[in-house]
């Protein structure tokens, strides 16, 4: 008999094979998938899971409640939003498109979009596919008027006009790795300009009728009536309250879908539902400039887990959170949807598959077998602001118990050799010459490597403040904001009674409470102009002076 983990709620669970209920091991197994998901019950969200090998179904189940106010529980065949696990959809879209030759990945897409602003350098398909274009992501840039998403409805339109007005790029294209949903909404017009048709059309008929997925469908007018949906939540404090996706765009995400749909969809990698050249070529990975290898292809991460390749993606819209994977070796598919936006979906997903896998625990460096006394006069010296410029994070270090800590790490860093220090798998170098004072090397437990450079520590008085205030007017984000000193503090105002206070950090230079950094531009005459806004996704944003 079946146990039912909260009375009252559907909970199906259908075996491959009636061998398996002789088998412990694999009794132990579900028992452990289902305490994953032990927490939720008739007073939370939940989710829906599905675990197949080789297509057969061998757990599947339904937690929590889909509707909180109509007391409606979750089921297999509940509808969710797939957040950025729709991206796969549109990606392999584009690629269809590419086997037909009516697009090339490395075009330049001011072929299909002559319109598009000319940056002096080539974006192709394929930085847009693989989110090293550098563009901007839309949704960050539009936060910056004070009306995130989730605040106002946005349209595939508002879109367009916010991706084509931005004045510049995160980065030059192909030099670095850089998530961003304007990638794959102008995949999105890509595909509806070269076919001729709408994504929704298009992908109904190309991708989600051959994989049998009968339920899918976009969310493209939030305002239509999905049955079987799922209302999605988020946890503000002890509460759940609603958090749903009031926009209607899509390409990015906003992929309504059931755990049975996706599981058809998975099969296509070992079936070839699409062709071997759709499946090679989402899964392929590119090499940046500096010819670092990234793990994301196409709309998929391709990486591995205890030295199982996994091809996977996560997804989180609203209050809607996705996790979908597939283990080639094992033909092993994980499904993942919940309308509970407190809970991370890519943890909960990989927890599943590694009862299949074995966890995945990759080694840490070794610590060192010896160690440096070094004082405290020179450690002081190492103490201080030290900041990434191409991606503006900043690194704080400082003294405390006669040990160099880095803040936010906790713990003291381990001298080992001449200017090198370890933590926890981490490395952190200073090179002392030359045109290379002032930096520290920051290498990660997976040998990746950062540049960090000093900057000098930012206390102006309340007079110096004033020179900031003033009001601003943002063309990239559509925003005007005014900025005055009270009470000693710099102060951001954007519409009604919202106020922020930006904290001083380095020379003319400030964080938010979210932590996006301020920096502020000033002519020949040392005048401030306006300032530029980082946040994540979204770098130089720029505000000029009124």
């Amino acid at each position: 008999m079946i146990r039912h983990c909260f009375p009252g709620i559907l909970i199906a669970l259908l075996l491959s094979n009636a061998a398996f209920t002789q088998r412990t091991s694999f009794s132990d197994t579900v028992q452990q998938i289902d305490q994953l998901f032990a927490a939720w019950n008739t007073a939370t969200p939940g989710a829906a899971v599905s675990v197949s090998r080789s297509g057969k179904i061998i757990y599947r189940k339904a937690f929590g409640m889909a509707d909180l106010e109509h007391n409606v529980i979750n089921t297999p065949e509940t509808v969710f939003e797939a957040g950025s696990v729709s991206k796969q959809f549109t990606a392999a879209a584009v690629l269809l498109l590419v086997q037909e030759g009516k697009i090339n990945l490395q075009d330049d897409i001011r072929k299909y979009f002559p319109d598009f602003p000319d940056y002096g350098v080539t974006i192709t398909v394929e930085h847009l596919l693989h989110h090293t274009s550098g563009l901007k992501d839309w949704g960050s840039v539009i936060s910056l008027s004070g009306w995130p998403r989730g605040t106002r409805i946005y349209t595939p339109a508002h879109v367009k006009e916010i991706i084509w007005r931005q004045k510049g790029l995160n980065f030059l294209p192909g030099s670095a790795y850089g998530y961003s949903n304007s990638n794959y909404n102008f995949l999105g017009f890509l595909v509806e300009k070269v076919s001729g048709r709408n994504l929704r059309d298009f992908t109904h008929e190309k991708l989600f009728v051959p994989a049998g997925m009968d339920n899918t469908r976009w969310r493209d007018n939030f305002r239509t009536i999905v049955p079987n949906r799922a209302i999605a939540y988020s946890r503000f404090g002890n509460l759940y309250r609603q958090n749903m996706p009031f926009e209607n765009t899509f390409g990015h995400g906003a992929l309504l879908t059931t755990i049975g749909d996706l599981e058809k969809w998975n099969r296509r990698w070992t079936l070839q539902t699409l062709g071997e050249e759709i499946n090679r070529l989402q899964k392929t990975k590119v090499k940046l400039t500096n010819g670092k290898e990234i793990t994301y292809a196409a709309g998929v991460t391709v990486t591995s887990v205890n030295g199982f390749e996994e091809i996977n993606h996560s997804g989180a819209t609203a209050g809607y959170r996705a996790w979908l994977a597939y283990y080639p070796e094992k033909e092993l598919s994980v499904v993942y949807l919940s309308n509970d936006g407190s809970i991370d979906p890519g943890t909960m997903g990989r927890q599943v598959a590694e009862l299949f896998l074995g966890k995945n625990n990759p080694p840490l460096p070794p610590a060192p077998e010896t160690t440096l006394k070094i004082d405290k006069e020179q450690l002081q010296k190492y103490t201080g602001l030290y900041i990434r410029h191409i991606n503006d994070d900043v690194l704080e270090l400082y003294l405390s118990s006669d040990s160099l800590r880095v803040k936010g790490m906790g713990g003291g860093l381990i001298p080992f050799a001449p200017q090198q220090f370890y933590f926890r798998g981490f490395i952190l170098s200073f090179p002392a010459v030359g045109e290379n004072a002032g930096q520290v090397l920051f290498q990660s437990p997976s040998g990746d490597t950062a540049t960090y450079l000093r900057v000098k520590t930012f206390r102006p008085a309340e007079k110096e403040l004033q020179e900031f205030a003033g009001a601003y007017y943002s063309e990239e984000a559509d925003a005007k904001v005014i900025l005055q000193v009270k009470d000693g503090r710099l102060w951001l105002l954007r519409h009604g009674d919202e106020r922020t206070a930006l904290t001083p950090s380095f020379t003319d230079a400030f964080f938010d409470t979210d932590e996006s950094l301020f920096q502020f531009i000033r002519d020949k005459r040392k005048k401030v102009t306006g300032f530029t806004v980082s946040i994540p996704r979204a770098r130089n944003v720029l505000f000029t002076r009124l």
